[in-house]
């Protein structure tokens, strides 16, 4: 079986052979079929590889990719999108859990760097449970409107509806700033632990070159294995 990194490069060389026109409508095609969150990756490029090869015999015969898709592309990406198994909160909470370490380290660094600023250095016990599960809540929905974001524009061409997504995106990432980072007076109670804001850089400088060589092994891992 074809690893999924095999079949995505196999798509892409693929779709050079379709004229100019119909290459286009396909690359929009295909980004948003691959930036679906709620389909498994090896089963869309299996799927894209299907239709591109049913497009090439279309287009021996003389039919353009517009009237192969109904001149609709986005409705018929969605119809073949919803024949395959929908794994929306997987894929997400796997792509989280695979950048866990980086994310970690990531939020040390700010962390501890914001602390200089505003004094932030107590991790309240009982409380930071809560913080954690309302921001990963808010990572979920960030990752989910930035995927959704790049299908937008496959096909959208309202200037109002990009604007609208970015003020979208702009604002989750506020929100994740003012979970993790801004100092909460109702969270502020029972014991804490004291961490100084060195600590958290120090422990953001040991962990990022581990996550960063975690997510290496990790793509190296999926270029070579099928799903």
């Amino acid at each position: 079986m074809k690893s999924t990194e095999k079949l995505m490069r196999e798509n892409n060389v693929k779709a050079l052979r379709l004229n100019n026109t119909d290459r286009d409508t396909f690359e929009n095609y295909m980004t948003y079929v691959r930036a679906d969150l709620s389909v498994n990756p090896h089963d869309s490029e299996k799927m894209l590889n299907r239709i591109l090869n049913q497009l090439l015999e279309a287009e021996k015969e003389g039919i353009l990719a517009m009237d192969f898709f109904d001149h609709d592309p986005k409705a018929h990406a969605k119809k073949e999108l919803k024949k395959l198994p929908n794994e929306t909160i997987t894929n997400i909470f796997k792509y989280i859990i695979q950048h866990i370490f980086l994310l970690f380290g990531v939020f040390c660094f700010l962390k501890g760097f914001i602390g200089f600023f505003i004094g932030a250095k107590r991790l309240y016990i009982y409380t930071f449970p809560i913080m954690l599960i309302v921001g990963i809540s808010i990572i979920f929905l960030f990752i989910w409107m930035i995927f959704r974001t790049v299908q937008m524009q496959s096909f959208t061409k309202s200037h109002w509806t990009w604007i609208v997504t970015y003020i979208v995106i702009l604002l989750l990432l506020y929100a994740i700033f003012y979970v993790f980072f801004i100092p909460q007076s109702f969270l502020a109670v029972g014991p804490y632990i004291f961490i100084n804001n060195w600590t958290f850089i120090l422990i953001s400088f040991v962990v990022i070159p581990i996550a960063l060589y975690i997510d290496h092994h990790n793509a190296n891992k999926d270029t070579n294995t099928s799903l």
